[in-house]
């Protein structure tokens, strides 16, 4: 991509204010909202109903490891100069930099076509139509929103919907009260009942947080914001407090939710609208409307810039200007949402659907995670900026479960 192979920017070694600081916040936020998706929102309600407050460990470490891996995305964009797939060319050559391209654009187009499948299933649910045809309305309506524009409004009311969404979960546990002596005991891993529906569910929330679309979209998110090596320091702090702090918040109340008020009734989420019983005690009989309306949303705004991360990998390998005037760009789009399409017509349970979708969009994370590792360790590449012992023995971790989690769960099937 052009625009992103640019000089880096000469840090001028001048501080930076508070107030500064937090206004020009933004790349992180925007990952972190792809994050904290349906899927995500999916896996850690049901693991909270199924397992009760065992899982706590699993989804704060998905929430720690996915900080980890944003930040290295982060980090590597921004002393290459470049987006990830011209990085891995420049230094390992096209063969190796098709394979990333491809790898990224078949997760991201998976995920839109379960995705499409959960927001036909919603809005049929809500509207008493049942059609597989509304794939096609809304098909046209993310080409015409995302390929020419005006998407942002769309995408800022659907988050602020979401963010409703996220206050009810926060809500509810004021009235549910969770047990604190068994959230705490939650937070020490036990492995003695770990099987395969275990190794799934943990795939699951994990592909939720950590995943090929969010970790390509950070290399070049950081530079549509124009950031350089001077906005290292930035970058961390947007990074810990999007995903630390905003996203940390979500899966937690969203999981513990689960498992004070879904736990007890034996409620293990096997139908998309069991989750909203999750929010019956703030809401009462609102609380199924609502819930539609919010995860509704949350898919609307999810797919949404998916379809641009797409656009970002293709145009960086292609050498290609990928801006919404642009041929190329509005091709790249129409692509996949033709690709999505198929998806409206799927059949099995969406609850199903997404966390399969969220288990295969995690099989490609350890090579990402790989890549930067090797990268932000190479004297001649990162030079002064390589990674210090504790983001290298973070990174390394992450490698490790993301490489276990993966192989676990192929040798499940």
């Amino acid at each position: 991509m052009a625009d992103l192979k640019k000089e880096q920017q000469i840090s001028s070694g001048k501080g930076m204010s508070f107030k500064r600081m937090i206004s020009a916040l933004g790349p992180a936020w925007i990952i972190s909202a792809v994050a904290a998706g349906p899927g995500t929102t999916l896996s850690v309600a049901k693991a909270g109903g199924t397992y009760g407050y065992d899982f706590l460990w699993v989804v704060l470490l998905s929430v720690v490891l996915a900080f980890v891996c944003q930040y290295m995305a982060a980090k590597t964009a921004l002393i290459g100069g470049r987006g990830i797939v011209s990085i891995v060319q420049d230094k390992w050559g096209t063969l190796p930099a098709w394979f990333v391209t491809l790898d990224a654009l078949a997760v991201i187009w998976l995920c839109n076509v379960v995705l499409l499948k959960v927001l036909v299933a919603v809005t049929e649910y809500v509207s008493g139509l049942v059609m597989p045809w509304w794939g096609v309305v809304f098909t046209v309506a993310f080409y015409i929103l995302v390929a020419h524009g005006g998407y942002r409004i769309v995408e800022m009311l659907c988050k602020i919907i979401v963010s409703l969404l996220v206050v009810c979960f926060i809500g509810t546990l004021f009235i549910a009260k969770p047990d604190l002596g068994m959230a705490i005991h939650g937070l020490l891993p036990d492995f003695s009942h770990f099987g395969k529906a275990e190794i799934l569910m943990m795939t699951a929330i994990m592909g939720g947080s950590i995943h090929v679309t969010i970790l390509s979209m950070q290399t070049y998110t950081v530079h549509e914001k124009g950031w350089g090596m001077s906005d290292l320091g930035k970058a961390r702090f947007d990074t810990a407090l999007s995903l630390l702090g905003a996203f940390g918040l979500y899966c937690t109340a969203i999981y513990l939710t689960g498992a004070c008020v879904l736990h007890p009734a034996d409620i293990h989420v096997n139908t998309l609208f069991e989750m909203a019983d999750a929010i019956t005690p703030l809401l009462g009989s609102y609380a199924h409307a609502f819930f539609c309306l919010g995860i509704w949303c949350a898919v609307f705004s999810t797919i949404m810039p998916t379809f641009i991360a797409a656009a970002y990998v293709l145009g960086d390998k292609m050498n290609w200007e990928m801006r919404p005037k642009s041929p190329r760009y509005r091709l790249t789009i129409l692509v996949g949402c033709l690709i999505a399409l198929p998806g409206a017509f799927l059949s099995g349970r969406p609850v199903n659907l997404l966390l399969i979708m969220l288990a295969l969009s995690f099989l490609g994370t350890p090579f990402f995670v790989g890549i930067f590792l090797w990268l932000l360790n190479d004297r001649n590449w990162a030079k002064q900026y390589r990674n210090g012992p504790v983001l290298n023995i973070a990174g390394a971790f992450a490698l490790l479960v993301t490489l276990f989690l993966g192989i676990k769960w192929v040798g499940g099937l």
